[in-house]
């Protein structure tokens, strides 16, 4: 069954990770503005019962000897000693990795380049320290992403638009910064449990060692089911009753602003979230009542959400399949129902009889075979019915096999027609899924929003990036057509990062508060929409422009073109996305450590290629 409606939201301005590009049509920029702490650790091995060769991983233990943290949103690590040389991928803020002893060198770099493990060269100085107790990195001692988690992080959506706050606002400085708070804040107090609840989500699926879920449990069947947690820990906290981290206690901030939103040091906020755009929190605290003893969610920049304008989301518990045990798993082919008003036929005299309903997202056996029907194509089932081809989304073996299949090596099946994903290891099929692809489908990629399609390889891989929703992306350039998108040239992944030469850092936090909205807007559809006199327009999801911050598990194979976790929505099996593979989080975070290479322990990006392990084939076709 679909999960419910969601109100989608919150912030997100890219840091500079701008260089890797986004998905198409501004679907992602590849940003890497968050904050991870100690060294990662090693991706579960997935997979293992079909491959004979595990995954590239380059593992090594926390480093209890000499350490290198990155202070910046991002901290390059290059092949030579040389900010001109090849990028080999990333630490973010308060990662820390083991290094040398001694820098290598000083040229271009006068904090020295360090050679880290497992290799490549940090240049310290204004994005990477030597300094164990350096103030931003004990301020990030909680952002490491959870990369055994099937989302690294605690996500949410801000429902109405909220100040991004750099310290512990008192009352004062709230009532100045956000529009009719007093009036919010008593809508808030009355219905603020039904607000904030969430259903159970991808925290809750039962999973084994390696990430895949368990056939014989249903979803809940945890230790402890998102639906009991309190506001503190869906929000990022380990409990209710977390402190204010010292680097705000006092009403101070003690560490510097890292956001990529740049203000004056007297800036109560960095920016604004609009509604529908998608943060992410690494904690949460409450204020007294000097503060209206409101919550506040830290995000992964270390600015402050008030937490009564965002709602949080476990995102979607959808997962595929493993296969290969013939005692557990359908046979090739087979489908997923995907859609509600499913229903099984019979073919009699070119006119379509129902049977039987059938259950979302339930499998059906297939002979293989295809007909024509009175009003569309038909699906054989092996009891002799037929389903619309139309509401069947097939998992077959492939007609032709890419060298990859016929070397044995792992391969990636994309099916645009049936939104199916199916890894392989040589020819024998590992996991299958759904997933949404480009909304155009077989479109022209240059013009629609339809995926690119053709034989490419995995190019770069980010635990987490920050992707905006619609036409827009800081990593995007202007398109054949008219619009903005995220596609960049082939040589940009492998270039140094470069900042978003946006104009975010001239404006000033002069605590105004935001301009009414006047009413107007419409949808696609052309009506107006339902007007809120706190939250505004009621958007469609999806409608407009915001950002989503943190999407994890992206893995880019051409050019602004991704597979990635879309943890803002729940209709795997239908095509919905600008040009990139959606895929849920169970999903997304299974092929992404199925994959090859994986970020070295510690890192949060690598870029594929000789230094760092060549990237996985992926197919996509019709």
């Amino acid at each position: 069954m679909l999960r419910r409606s969601r109100s989608h939201l919150p912030l997100a301005v890219a840091i500079s990770l701008a260089a890797l590009g986004g998905c198409k049509r501004g679907e992602g920029n590849g940003a890497a503005a968050s904050a991870s702490a100690s060294a990662d650790p090693p991706p579960p091995d997935v997979g293992t019962s079909v491959s004979d060769a595990p995954p590239v991983v380059h593992e090594f233990t926390a480093p209890d000897g000499p350490a290198l943290g990155a202070i910046a949103g991002q901290a390059n690590v290059m092949a030579e000693p040389s900010a001109t040389s090849k990028r080999l991928g990333y630490l973010r803020l308060g990662a820390i990795v083991g290094r040398e002893p001694e820098p290598a060198g000083k040229a271009g770099c006068p904090g020295g380049w360090y050679r880290v493990k497992p290799r490549g060269f940090v240049c310290t100085g204004d994005e990477a320290t030597i300094d164990m107790k350096h103030p931003l990195l004990r301020a990030a001692s909680r952002m490491k992403p959870d990369r055994a988690s099937a989302l690294p992080y605690h996500y949410g959506f801000v429902r109405a638009v909220l100040p991004l706050y750099l310290k512990a606002p008192n009352a004062e400085e709230q009532t100045k910064a956000e529009f009719k708070l007093k009036e919010h804040l008593a809508k808030w107090e009355s219905s603020k449990d039904e607000l904030n609840k969430v259903v159970l989500g991808s925290y809750d699926v039962p999973v084994d060692a390696r990430g895949v879920p368990i056939a014989s449990k249903k979803v809940g069947e945890v230790a402890r089911p998102s639906t009991s947690w309190g506001q503190g820990e869906l929000f990022g906290g380990l409990g209710e009753g977390d402190p204010v981290p010292w680097w705000l206690d006092g009403g101070s901030r003690k560490i510097p602003n890292v956001a990529d939103f740049k203000v004056p040091e007297y800036a109560t906020f960095a920016d604004r979230a609009r509604r529908h755009t998608g943060l992410a929190f690494i904690g949460s605290f409450q204020l007294g009542p000097e503060a209206f003893n409101r919550r506040f969610g830290v995000t992964t920049d270390l600015r402050l959400a008030p937490v009564s304008k965002v709602k949080p989301d476990t995102g979607s518990p959808w997962h595929g399949i493993e296969l290969g045990d013939a005692a557990k798993s359908p046979p090739l082919p087979f489908a997923w129902v995907r859609v509600s008003d499913a229903k099984t036929y019979k073919l009699v005299d070119g006119k379509a009889k129902e049977k039987s309903p059938l259950e979302k997202r339930s499998i059906v056996l297939l002979t293989g075979k295809k007909v024509p029907g009175p009003d569309d194509f038909y699906w054989e089932l092996k009891n002799g019915q037929y389903i619309r081809a139309a509401h069947a989304s097939v998992v077959m073996t492939p007609t032709e096999l890419p060298e990859a299949a016929k070397k044995g090596q792992k391969w990636i099946d994309v099916s645009i027609e049936n939104q199916t994903l199916v890894l392989y290891k040589g020819e024998q099929p590992v996991y299958a899924t759904m997933v949404s692809t480009g909304q155009d489908k077989m479109g022209d990629p240059k013009t629609s929003k339809s995926t690119v399609r053709g034989t490419f390889q995995i190019r770069s891989k980010h635990v987490t990036a920050t992707m905006d929703s619609n036409e827009g992306s800081s990593a995007g350039g202007k398109r054949a057509g008219g619009g903005a998108s995220a596609r960049r040239s082939s040589s940009d992944d492998d270039a140094p990062a470069r900042k978003d030469p946006g104009k975010s850092d001239k404006k000033k936090d002069k605590g105004d508060a935001p301009k009414k909205d006047k009413g107007g807007d419409k949808g696609d559809d052309g009506k107006k929409r339902d007007r809120d006199p706190e939250y505004g327009v009621t958007k469609r999801r999806g409608e407009g422009t915001f950002w989503l911050r943190d999407v994890p598990y992206v893995q880019y194979f051409e050019s602004g073109y991704a597979l990635h976790v879309a943890y803002w929505h729940d209709v795997f099996g239908i095509a919905r996305s600008h040009g990139c593979i959606n895929l849920s989080p169970i999903d997304g975070k299974y092929v992404f450590g199925w994959t090859d290479p994986q970020p070295p322990e510690g890192w949060h990006g690598v870029i594929t290629g000789a230094e760092m392990g060549e990237g996985t084939t992926i197919v996509i076709h019709e």
